[in-house]
């Protein structure tokens, strides 16, 4: 590895250190015996690649409204390529579903192909949550089109909010955030930070996520200059993600990818390279469930084809999905022992974001013979 690329890895060693404050806090406010033990021993076995697990997920992603009011190109919920039903879960639904999971959670993230805050339950929905002694994380355009009692955010309980605002002015901001209005995220913002100082209260944590691409990381000064005036708890430069389907796509790679390669950590020019975005096995397998409106359970956020689910938990209990045939195949890719029992194909299969050692063992073709073949297809189509 030359000095460069050293000083890369490290620059995004940092980031991730950063948020730590995501984390580390919920571990001593939610932690109890079991819920360590069994979070080591999905580490363990994370480490181990194991392909039946003996551990259980404790990061859930519970979508409680996958419906947004933006229209965000590389989502697939505002680039309309969702394909399955767009709901919001009630608070009576969340819970038949919450209470399936909560005696191994440790935190349970309230979003992931929408806006939460377009829930009218959301904040019963967290108060719930951290009634029962599970922290909680949501994700926020704060382009809210009803109006939302700011003191909730305090009242309910939430531990982490993350405020998404990619720019410091509106030309910028609304390239991605398609319909979303930069004037009202700031107020939004200021008036949550206000509240939790008249309130005196720590949380939740707020943290502005800006999203580095092309057409904005001229702006990250400016951003750096107002967040300790803002009194943000966390200013995080994150990299672009290219949806997997996609990332053979040249055309949006030019677009949104950021002319710094200190964020390029999800740059598609690395499965070009190598195969794969992230030099390490899926932790998702090993650590979090995703769960939709209709009880669909996924590996990861990626999967947003209701065919692609692996189980559903209105039909069964986490412990059934965890190590089904669905999940224990898609774990096989990651094992670097040959499987011993038939495997079906999965979603994971053409996954270009992990390193899969054990794909060859599988019989599954290489992903990056994948993405240079749908690359070829698409330089066809453009040549016809």
């Amino acid at each position: 590895m030359d000095a460069t690329s050293a000083l890369l890895k490290m620059q995004q060693n940092l980031r991730k250190m950063k948020r730590h404050g995501r984390h580390v806090p919920k571990i001593v406010r939610y932690g109890t015996p079991k819920k360590i033990a069994n979070i080591m021993l999905a580490e363990l076995e994370l480490r181990q690649q194991k392909t039946i697990l003996r551990c259980l997920p404790y990061y859930f992603i519970i979508d409680v409204c996958n419906v947004c009011n933006l229209r965000c190109p590389l989502c697939p919920t505002g680039n309309t390529t969702i394909a399955r039903k767009q709901a919001m879960l009630s608070l009576e639904q969340y819970k038949e579903l919450f209470d399936k999971v909560r005696k191994y959670a440790l935190v349970v993230s309230l979003y992931n192909h929408g806006e939460p805050l377009l829930n009218p339950d959301v904040f019963s929905i967290i108060e719930y949550t951290h009634r029962n002694r599970v922290g909680t994380n949501i994700s926020s355009n704060f382009n809210w089109p009803q109006p939302v009692d700011i003191n909730d955010f305090i009242r309910s309980g939430l531990d982490y909010v993350t405020v998404s605002l990619d720019g410091v002015t509106q030309e910028a901001y609304q390239q991605y955030r398609v319909r979303g209005d930069i004037a009202e995220v700031f107020d939004n913002m200021k008036r949550l930070l206000a509240a939790k100082r008249a309130l005196k209260s720590k949380t939740p944590f707020v943290e502005w996520q800006f999203i580095v691409f092309k057409h904005n990381e001229h702006e990250m000064d400016e951003a750096r200059r107002l967040a300790p005036e803002l009194g943000v708890d966390l200013l995080r430069f994150v990299s672009p993600g290219v949806p997997p389907e996609d990332m053979h796509n040249l055309e949006l790679q030019e677009r949104w990818m950021p002319k710094n390669p200190s964020y390029w950590e999800r740059n598609p020019k690395l499965v070009e390279e190598r195969g794969y975005v992230f030099d390490q096995a899926c932790f998702y397998l090993y650590r979090s469930m995703f769960i939709y409106p209709g009880g669909g359970v996924t590996p990861c956020c990626f999967a947003h084809d209701d065919r692609q689910d692996f189980g559903n938990l209105y039909n069964n209990s986490v412990s059934e999905i965890w190590n089904n045939k669905t999940y224990c195949s898609a774990r096989m890719l990651f094992s670097k022992t040959a499987p011993t029992e038939d495997r079906i194909e999965t979603i994971c299969d053409k996954c270009t974001v992990f390193r899969q050692d054990g794909a060859h063992l599988c019989g599954v073709r290489s992903a990056r013979d994948v993405f240079l073949e749908g690359r070829k297809q698409a330089a066809h189509s453009v040549a016809v």
